[in-house]
């Protein structure tokens, strides 16, 4: 269904479903927030049919066990930090804007769950817009308490220091995949909207 490092299972759709994340994936943000926080009201069982219906539509998804889906998240992350790139002016913008609360994994999560970036489905995606919707509007209604909170960077920061992450985030959690073109212009065009 997506560029995920990790293949979506039933258990990782339920998760998302109900929780507002799943393990081995992103936190659900923009218009999947709010869907995840309607869905709280709807039994288990019902979400649980759901989850079932989605992961049918990726054959994969049925052979993947925890165990292997832990073991695929461990080598994306390993992947992506064994390629990092040197450090420069964009590292050290990630590093004092979001580094704080996007890392690898290790330390404690300062403002809800934290997932690595390297099995973000946002940053493996074939276009920057995702990403940089959610920097300049960060994740102001959370779809669980759990997920916790965003700050949006679209006051705060210049275009081209948010073009600095989106650049440095690709390449630091996505080695394997080819670079943004013009992230810039992505940006000017997302900020009209």
């Amino acid at each position: 269904l997506n560029r995920s490092a990790v293949p979506w299972t039933e258990a990782a759709f339920f998760s998302y479903l109900r929780h507002g994340h799943s393990p081995w994936h992103a936190a659900a943000g923009g218009p999947m927030a709010q869907i995840v926080r309607q869905l709280g009201d709807v039994p288990d069982e019902v979400l649980r049919d759901m989850a079932a219906y989605l992961a049918s539509l990726n054959p994969v998804s049925s052979t993947i066990d925890p165990a292997t889906s832990q073991r695929l998240a461990q080598e994306a992350v390993r992947e992506a930090a064994l390629h990092a790139p040197l450090p420069d002016a964009a590292q050290r913008q990630f590093q004092g804007s979001c580094g704080a609360c996007h890392h690898d994994g290790e330390g404690a999560p300062l403002l809800g769950v934290n997932t690595p970036l390297a099995l973000n489905s946002q940053v493996r995606a074939a276009t920057p817009d995702n990403l940089i919707r959610t920097i300049l509007e960060g994740l102001q209604h959370p779809p669980t308490r759990e997920v916790g909170f965003m700050p949006a960077f679209k006051d705060s920061l210049t275009d081209a220091q948010i073009a600095d992450i989106v650049r440095y985030t690709r390449a630091r959690y996505a080695p394997q995949a080819q670079p943004w073109g013009d992230v810039g212009k992505r940006i000017e065009l997302l900020r009209k909207k």
